[in-house]
């Protein structure tokens, strides 16, 4: 701004210099043009030059403006098309909001090619389509929604998986995820809906493959994630357990991260393929070991269940692992109760399942216990439990157990043999 200024004075100056000098030397220019002549003063001459680039100037500008006058038209009415277009959008994502599909779609369509933000439009457009469950002219949109803009393919793509994968068309959404993948192998959210596709196709294989990234990149932390992998590790697991191929179900165990082989629920699902499988002294040690580091209740629960090789040194497991935990967990207590059960030390294991029961009603302990109860010869005693049992899957709420003492019968004093005299003979 100040060379400007500075340029205007400079120039002020000079055409007062050259005003003043015309001015004090006063004298005739003559212009010659073959036999014409024509004489002026030279100021005169100064002021008719100074005249014509005013009117030269004022000529051109007016030419520029009559030519940018379409132009400038142009501008105008594009710009104008441009703000009915933005109301447009915020017309139409407002009825999309609402649920006003077609009204949605049919305001984001026709405005498209004039917003500032047609990739917007057209993604918005395609969802109203969507929730017409008009799926040809939702994947039209998606196109053009590409064509408006190339650099979103992956945005284009991901809400395209997402809206087949709602609508239940999952060959197609696997194979718009799999292209996706290709064009960026590490994307989140692609390899979440990826995940999420394959578990409804029950494609556990590729999905084995894919958890190792899940677990990289932090993805199996919300629930639904979390169902994806343990529904994976259960078919995988029990694929082998029912075909009793211990060493495949070892080596897929020793695969998989380290951070899924700390999951409580996994190593429950291993343990419990590993039982399956015929493997119960891999299964007990896997559980002993998992128990002495943190206790888990499912574990417990498979301990109890299993069939010991050393039944002695099982139950001497468990009860150190009552030493260690004096709160007395209810499924600690089943366990034992269930270990008493195999070791046939009756009054144990009664007195086990009673005090279990007590704390954590549970239908299959009831069952047991009633069971036990009618090879002890308790009869009264075991359809109580039958009873609280049957109430407690039907109502869901537990009662208090509390069990007849057992009336042992007494043995029956024998009378004393009466001794007679002897006689003699």
């Amino acid at each position: 701004m100040i060379i400007y200024l500075i340029a205007l004075l400079i120039l002020v100056a000079s055409l007062f210099w050259l005003g003043q000098t015309v001015l004090a030397n006063p004298g005739i220019t003559t212009i010659t043009w073959g036999v014409w002549s024509l004489e002026m003063k030279t100021a005169t001459l100064v002021a008719l030059v100074l005249l014509i680039c005013v009117v030269f100037y004022i000529g051109i500008a007016l030419l520029r403006h009559v030519l940018g006058l379409r132009r400038n038209f142009s501008r105008y009415r594009e710009a104008r098309l441009g703000s009915k277009a933005n109301r447009a959008l915020s017309q139409g994502l407002i009825q999309l909001t609402e649920g006003h599909w077609e009204k949605a779609e049919k305001l984001l369509t026709e405005h498209a090619p004039h917003s500032d933000t047609p990739l917007l439009n057209y993604l918005a457009a395609a969802r109203a389509a969507h929730m017409q469950e008009a799926y040809t002219r939702r994947d039209e949109l998606l196109k053009q929604a590409i064509e408006s803009d190339g650099k979103a393919n992956i945005a284009v793509g991901v809400s395209q998986a997402d809206m087949q994968m709602i609508s239940g068309q999952l060959e197609q959404a696997h194979a718009t995820l799999t292209r996706l993948r290709e064009l960026s192998p590490k994307h989140p959210y692609v390899l979440k809906l990826l995940a999420k596709v394959l578990y409804r196709q029950e494609q556990w294989d590729p999905l084995l493959e894919l958890l190792p990234e899940l677990v990289k990149q932090n993805l199996l932390k919300s629930d639904d994630m979390g169902k994806v992998q343990g529904a994976t590790l259960a078919a995988m697991f029990q694929q082998h357990a029912k075909a009793k191929q211990t060493d495949k179900l070892q080596a897929l165990w020793k695969k998989l991260p380290p951070v899924i082989r700390d999951n409580p629920e996994a190593i429950l699902l291993y343990a419990r393929a590993l039982h399956t499988a015929g493997d119960d002294l891999s299964s007990t040690s896997l559980i002993s070991n998992n128990l002495n580091k943190r206790w888990d209740d499912g574990l417990a629960d498979l301990y109890g269940r299993i069939q010991h090789h050393s039944l002695g040194n099982a139950i001497q497991q468990a009860e150190k692992w009552q030493l260690s935990r004096p709160d007395n967990n209810p499924a600690l207590l089943l366990l034992l109760a269930r270990l008493y059960n195999q070791q046939k030390l009756w009054g144990m294991a009664k007195s086990y399942y009673e005090s279990s029961l007590n704390q954590t009603p549970n239908t299959q302990a009831y069952l047991e216990l009633a069971e036990l109860l009618d090879t002890m010869k308790e009869p009264e005693n075991a359809q109580r439990c039958y009873r609280l049992g049957l109430r407690y899957c039907i109502r869901g709420e537990g009662e208090k157990l509390s069990l007849t003492p057992t009336q042992r019968p007494q043995a029956t004093p024998q009378a004393q043999p009466v001794l007679t005299p002897y006689n003699g003979l």
